[in-house]
């Protein structure tokens, strides 16, 4: 993407941003926010809090004018615009859905935009084809932009603040272990200074690359790359590590039904001492 491109895309991804939170703080008064009322395109139960933010994004996308691909949680791949499409979209409006019904202060938007100027076949378009990043955490305000070989920001600031952790034993961790039934996930949570989890994926993988966790960690191959897809660029551009499980470098291809699992880290000296803990 040429500084042109970039710029319009974050100035939309704001937007979106802006029209998902009023969509949310406006829809408190129903007595039904909470209820399911369909299994989304991602096989998972939508909320009526779920359609109303995802309803406001769509609404923004449409508004632009341009042609392109989207593919959201509740709605899956969509296609706006009769053009050839600019850019692939991947978007899941409200990340931590449990915690917005219950007002818990830790849920907000995810944004990943990849160009498709030169891409001949969107089905080969991966992670590493993500050029923007955006996730807000509503609650807070705080707003975390990454554009590839560009840096990432918060609020606007370079991010400055990525922990230098090097060691398992002075670690926080972020992991999902419910679970998960191993004898060296164990030893490692044993082994960890403190663990922490918030339920957003997105929220908190950002808070890796901020300095507030110094890892994070889901070993099943679970994590849906719709809910990574922004804030493993985030991580990168802030120079943190993120792998699989086992090591392997994030490529997975940019569909609704792609999982992976995750481990990312501060340091390549903590990625390193906890593949040692793990395998």
């Amino acid at each position: 993407m040429n500084a042109e491109k970039i710029n319009y895309w974050l100035n939309i991804s704001n937007e979106m941003s802006d029209s998902v939170e009023k969509a949310i703080n406006d829809s408190r008064k129903d007595p039904e926010l909470s209820s399911i009322t369909k299994m989304g395109a991602d096989g998972t139960p939508t909320h009526k809090i779920d359609e109303y933010a995802e309803n406001a994004a769509i609404k923004v996308l449409e508004n632009t004018g341009k042609s392109l691909i989207l593919i959201s949680e509740e709605i899956g791949k969509i296609k706006i615009g009769s053009d050839k499409a600019e850019v692939l979209i991947i978007l899941d409006p409200l990340d931590g859905t449990t915690n917005a019904t219950r007002q818990m202060p830790c849920y907000g938007i995810s944004i990943a935009i990849a160009d498709l100027e030169d891409v001949y076949d969107i089905n080969d378009v991966t992670l590493e084809n993500i050029e923007i990043g955006y996730v807000k955490n509503f609650p807070t305000g705080d707003a975390y932009r990454a554009v590839k070989n560009q840096g990432a920001t918060k609020n606007g600031i370079p991010i400055n603040s990525i922990s230098n952790v090097k060691r398992v034993r002075d670690s926080t961790l972020c992991t999902y272990v419910y679970r998960a039934k191993s004898e060296k996930l164990s030893n490692l949570c044993s082994s960890v200074r403190r663990i922490r989890i918030m339920g957003s994926i997105a929220i908190e993988m950002c808070y890796v690359a901020d300095g507030v966790y110094d890892a994070y960690l889901d070993i099943g191959k679970i994590v849906r790359i719709l809910d990574i897809a922004a804030s493993q660029l985030i991580i990168r551009e802030n120079n943190g590590v993120i792998t699989d499980y086992d090591g392997n470098k994030l490529s997975s291809k940019l569909k609704l039904t792609e999982k992976t699992s995750v481990m990312a880290t501060c340091t390549k000296e903590l990625h390193d001492d906890m593949m040692e803990y793990l395998h």
